[in-house]
C-alpha cells in the first residue's frame, strides 16, 4: 500500500509537469519586435547625438526635469512604483502602500499624471488583499511589485506579485486587465509559471513585444536560487513558455535592451554573497530563446533595482544607485550607439559607448543619519512624444517623479556626447 501511494504521487508529479509544459503546443519562438525607425541597418543615418558635429555650448546646458510627488495617501510606507503612458497623452503610475512592506494592509494604488495641468491626480485602490483572495480563490498574505504592460491590441495589463505563504521567495504573479486604460479592472488571474508548487516568480522590469504579437516579461526567481527568467505570454497574458536568463544565486530583477530582432542584453540587480558588486549582464543572439553570461558592466550596484529606456535615436538611459553599499545616491547615465556601422553579431557593449553618468538625481552621501536616506526602485518609461518619466521610492515615505521633455533631453544629451567625444 505505501508503495502504491509513492507511485501515485510520482505519477501525479509527472502528469502535472507534462500538462504544464505541453511542449507540442508551444508556438515557434519569434523575433523581438523592433520599432520601424530602428530597423534600418544604417543606424548612422539617424540624426542622433553620436552623428552631430556641433560644438559644445560655451555655457553648459542644464538638464531640466519637472519634479513632483505622487499623491500622499497617509500610509506610512510606499514602494515599487511603475508607470506607463496612456492613449490620451497622460501617464498612469502604480505602487504599493501600507503600514510596512509585506504587511497584510498593503494595497496596490494608481494615479494619473495630467499632461495639461502637469499634476498627479488622486490615488485610487486597484487591488487589496481581500479582493485578490476573492478573485484568486486562495489565501493571500501580501501584495507587491505592480508592473504595467500593453499588449499588441492596446489593452492595458497589470502584473502583480502576490504571496500566499512565506516571504517574497514564496511569490507568484497574477495579471489584471483593463480596456479603459486603468479606470476599471478585471479581477486578478494567477500565472502558472512553474509546473508544481508555482512559487517564487516575481516581476519588476518592464515588458516588450515579440514580432508575432506575443509578450516578453523579464522576471526573477528567489527561492533556493536567485536568477532571471524571461516569460513569453500570449496577448491575454497566458503563459506560453519561459527561458532562464542567468543561473546561480546572484542576479535579480532583469531589464532588457533590444538591439535588433535577434539580439538583446539584460542587466540585473546583483545579489551576490561574494564577488564584484557590479551590474551583471547576460546576452541573447536568439531573440531571448537562449541566454549566455557576459562580463559585468563596470558600474557599481549595492543589491538594488535598476531601470532603463531606449530613445528613438537609440541612445540608452539608465537610472541606478551607483554605490557598492547603501541606496542614498541615485544617478542617470547614458550610452550612445557607435558612430560606425553597428554589428548585431557583437554584444551591445561593442556597439555602444561605455555608460556615462550625466546627472545626479539624489545624493545624501554627506548625510550623518544612520541608516542613510533611501532612493530606490527606479522605473522609467517613454511615450510616443519622446518624453521620459521616472518614478522612484523616496525614503519609503513618498513616491517621487521626474519628467524630462524631449527637446531639453535631446539637447542635453547632444551637449554631453559632443563634450565626451572631444575629451582626450
Amino acid at each position: 500500500m505505501p508503495m502504491m501511494r509513492v507511485l501515485a504521487f510520482v505519477f501525479l508529479i509527472v502528469a502535472t509537469a507534462m500538462a504544464y509544459f505541453q511542449l507540442d503546443e508551444h508556438p515557434a519562438w519569434a523575433d523581438f519586435q523592433v520599432p520601424v525607425e530602428e530597423t534600418s541597418k544604417d543606424v548612422t543615418s539617424v540624426a542622433s547625438p553620436s552623428t552631430l558635429k556641433t560644438k559644445p555650448a560655451s555655457t553648459p546646458l542644464i538638464l531640466h526635469g519637472l519634479t513632483e510627488w505622487l499623491p500622499d495617501t497617509t500610509r506610512p510606507s510606499v514602494h515599487a512604483a511603475s508607470v506607463i503612458p496612456l492613449k490620451d497623452g497622460n501617464w498612469r503610475a502604480f505602487w504599493f502602500a501600507g503600514s510596512r512592506e509585506g504587511a497584510a494592509d498593503v494595497v496596490i494604488l494608481s494615479a494619473v499624471w495630467d499632461s495639461i495641468t502637469k499634476q498627479w491626480g488622486p490615488a485610487s485602490v486597484v487591488l487589496d488583499r481581500e479582493g485578490a483572495q476573492a478573485s484568486l480563490g486562495r489565501y493571500i498574505a501580501k501584495l507587491g511589485n505592480p508592473v504595467p504592460m500593453r499588449n499588441i491590441n492596446g489593452q492595458l495589463q497589470l502584473y502583480v506579485v502576490a504571496v500566499s505563504i512565506g516571504g517574497w521567495a514564496g511569490s507568484s504573479i497574477s495579471v489584471m486587465h483593463s480596456d479603459d486604460d486603468g479606470l476599471t479592472w478585471t479581477g486578478p488571474k494567477r500565472l502558472i509559471t512553474t509546473p508544481l508548487v508555482n512559487l517564487s516568480t516575481l516581476v519588476k522590469g518592464s515588458g516588450f513585444l515579440f514580432a508575432d504579437g506575443t509578450m516578453g516579461i523579464p522576471v526573477y526567481h528567489e527561492w533556493i536560487g536567485k536568477y532571471g527568467e524571461l516569460l513569453r505570454l500570449n496577448p491575454s497574458g497566458q503563459m506560453l513558455d519561459k527561458r532562464r536568463m542567468t543561473s546561480g544565486r546572484g542576479t535579480l530583477q532583469p531589464i532588457v535592451f533590444i538591439d535588433d530582432g535577434k539580439h538583446a542584453s539584460a542587466y540585473f540587480r546583483q545579489a551576490r554573497r561574494t564577488g564584484a558588486k557590479q551590474i551583471p549582464v547576460s546576452y541573447t543572439a536568439s531573440a531571448g530563446e537562449r541566454w549566455e553570461l557576459a562580463p559585468d558592466l563596470s558600474l557599481p550596484n549595492p543589491n538594488a533595482a535598476i531601470t532603463g529606456v531606449e530613445l528613438s535615436d537609440r541612445t540608452r538611459l539608465m537610472v541606478f544607485n551607483d554605490l557598492e553599499h547603501g541606496r542614498h545616491r541615485l544617478v542617470l547615465a547614458a550610452s550612445w550607439p557607435s558612430q560606425t556601422q553597428m554589428d548585431s553579431s557583437q554584444p551591445a557593449k561593442s556597439n555602444y559607448s561605455p555608460w556615462k553618468t550625466i546627472a545626479v538625481l539624489e545624493d545624501e552621501t554627506a548625510s550623518t543619519t544612520n541608516p542613510k536616506e533611501e532612493f530606490s526602485y527606479p522605473y522609467m518609461s517613454l511615450n510616443q512624444q519622446g518624453q521620459v518619466l521616472l518614478v522612484y521610492t523616496w525614503n519609503r515615505k513618498r513616491i517621487k517623479s521626474i519628467l524630462w521633455d524631449v527637446g531639453n533631453l535631446q539637447s542635453y544629451l547632444q551637449h554631453i556626447k559632443v563634450e565626451t567625444d572631444q575629451t582626450p
